[in-house]
């Protein structure tokens, strides 16, 4: 009796996986962004197209069409993170329902837009798929033998869902975890420990190169794909940095659109938990690859912000940002304030559940820590799908051998199931509204006018940064095309400047600092004055001479 009911449950996983699972197809996915968008303090526009024509939406939150300082928070880069994606939607239903006067209080001065899935084509194709892909939809060949998607992912056990493949071997790196022998770590071997497999992901060797899988119709990862330190030659790079029209649109959009002041990624690295670091050499190199000093305090009061906001989730881990990803670039070839967040993580409170996983038992190996905390909190939470039995297949790649498949199913290891996604949404809806009221402010003094006789004037401007973070990143000082702190002041043919110019640019304006914008003009009659910054707001003064 005992097997039938096995056989059942084996039978029946890929709908109880599913049903947990539960993250919405994209004609479900568009809906929802419609319903956002059906608030009247919601623009819905694109930036673009997907290498496949699908439209990426852009969710503007903002009162008027004034341009004011905005936070862009973007979604969906990386297909394997729809995580993200409803995570951005999350955040934008949460500061709608804000109440009316304090919302009306957040964006009298500036805006938040939201881009909840960049890489539209990943997310069509992920959500009727057995596994998650990284890309668009482009096709490539990513291990580069000269053809394309010839290696695909494969279903051996027919169980709806790509797992992973283990092959019994004395001399295998890959042992079973003490608390669930259905998940596969590495073992110690420099404290004595011994493993028992090789593990591969489920799939064929179709083109006997000796590798599993790794020509799969994954696209090109939209965060490889960016400009700053791209990676050439790798997989699912794409043939060279900004050649997908997915990552033409979001630069585009920055810098088509100055009053962006800085940028939130919901994607797959993390500079929030810990700040970026001042580096001296890496700042000096010919290529920088450090934030200035300044910007990194500016980044340290930033993570004190997220960390105190994202508390009750505990400690998020330590997600390296890579080559060709989104985050950098933006900081570092657009001049923009740059923040990346997971925007979910499994919470360390599990850790310290009712059902710990046996201390004495546990690998003792720091880099094995997350893997502790991911088997204790299936257990704990009972997250249908996530680690999967070991099942029998015959495998014609390994004739002879045993060969099993079942253990970690990625997609979990960054997306938990979707009712889990509330409470994230909710505490990550806090910290936008706590980092859009800390960006810069700029007050203006009225002007002070001096008669210094025979039609000689100065004029002298005094402003003022109320933010709580500068005008905009020190680091904007040496990119081009980054619209700066700068005064136009527009005569009439009967006046002429003795000191000062019609345009002048000035460095940035860090918080709580001000300046003072002068000039010397000859002649009487009215002067038109725009002073100021995209960033952190302009404004125009008409001055009677």
């Amino acid at each position: 009796m005992k097997y039938w009911i096995i056989a059942l449950l084996c039978c029946g996983m890929p709908f109880f996986v599913n049903a947990q699972w539960n993250y919405p197809n994209y004609e479900g996915l568009k809906k929802q962004i419609q319903e956002v968008a059906a608030n009247k303090l919601v623009e819905k526009t694109t930036v673009g197209k997907s290498y496949a024509a699908e439209d990426i939406p852009l969710l503007k939150i903002q009162t008027d069409k004034t341009a004011k300082p905005t936070l862009l928070i973007v979604a969906g880069i990386d297909g394997k993170h729809p995580a993200g994606v409803i995570n951005s939607l999350n955040v934008a239903k949460h500061i709608l329902a804000l109440p009316v006067d304090q919302l009306n209080q957040i964006l009298a001065n500036k805006s938040i837009w939201i881009i909840p899935v960049l890489n539209v084509d990943a997310y069509k194709r992920n959500s009727t798929s057995a596994s998650l892909t990284s890309g668009n939809a482009r096709a490539i060949d990513n291990d580069r033998d000269g053809r394309i998607d010839e290696d695909p992912e494969a279903d051996l056990n027919n169980d709806g869902v790509i797992s992973q493949m283990r092959i019994k071997s004395p001399a295998g790196p890959y042992k079973e975890h003490a608390s669930n022998p259905d998940y596969l770590m590495l073992a110690e071997r420099n404290k004595g420990e011994s493993g028992s497999f090789e593990l591969y992901s489920e799939g064929r060797d179709l083109d006997q190169d000796g590798k599993f899988s790794e020509d799969d119709k994954s696209g090109v990862n939209i965060d490889k794909n960016f400009t700053f330190d791209y990676p050439f030659f790798e997989p699912e790079t794409g043939d060279y940095a900004a050649s997908e029209p997915e990552t033409r649109a979001i630069i585009d959009l920055i810098f088509d659109n100055p009053q962006i002041a800085a940028v939130l990624h919901f994607g797959l690295q993390n500079n929030l938990s810990v700040p970026e670091q001042f580096d001296q050499r890496k700042a000096s190199e010919r290529i920088v690859k450090s934030w200035t000093n300044n910007d990194a305090q500016v980044a340290a009061f930033v993570s004190k912000i997220y960390n105190d906001a994202v508390k009750p989730l505990g400690e998020a881990p330590k997600m390296q940002q890579g080559k060709g990803n989104f985050s950098p670039t933006v900081y570092y070839h657009t001049g923009k304030f740059s923040f990346v967040t997971p925007s979910w993580w499994i919470p360390t409170t599990s850790d310290s559940s009712k059902n710990p996983i046996n201390k004495d038992a546990a690998p003792k190996n720091p880099g094995n820590k997350n893997s502790d905390r991911f088997v204790n909190w299936v257990k704990n939470q009972g997250v249908q799908g996530a680690i999967l039995p070991w099942t029998k297949v015959n495998h014609p790649d390994f004739p002879n051998q045993e060969v099993e498949v079942g253990g970690l199913v990625e997609r979990f290891e960054n997306n938990p199931p979707i009712a889990m996604l509330e409470n994230t949404g909710k505490i990550h809806a806090d910290f936008v509204v706590e980092l859009t009221r800390s960006l810069a402010s700029l007050e203006f003094s009225a002007p002070k006018v001096t008669n210094l006789g025979d039609d000689i004037y100065r004029i002298e401007v005094k402003v003022f940064n109320t933010g709580a973070m500068p005008v905009y990143p020190e680091i904007a000082d040496k990119i081009k095309h980054v619209s700066k702190m700068k005064s136009i002041m527009e005569l009439q043919k009967n006046q002429s400047f003795l000191s000062g110019k019609r345009l002048q640019l000035y460095p940035t304006l860090q918080a709580g600092a001000s300046n003072t914008f002068s000039w010397l003009v000859k002649g009487k009659g009215n002067i038109k004055l725009i002073v100021g910054c995209p960033t952190a707001g302009e404004k125009t003064l008409d001055i009677n001479l």
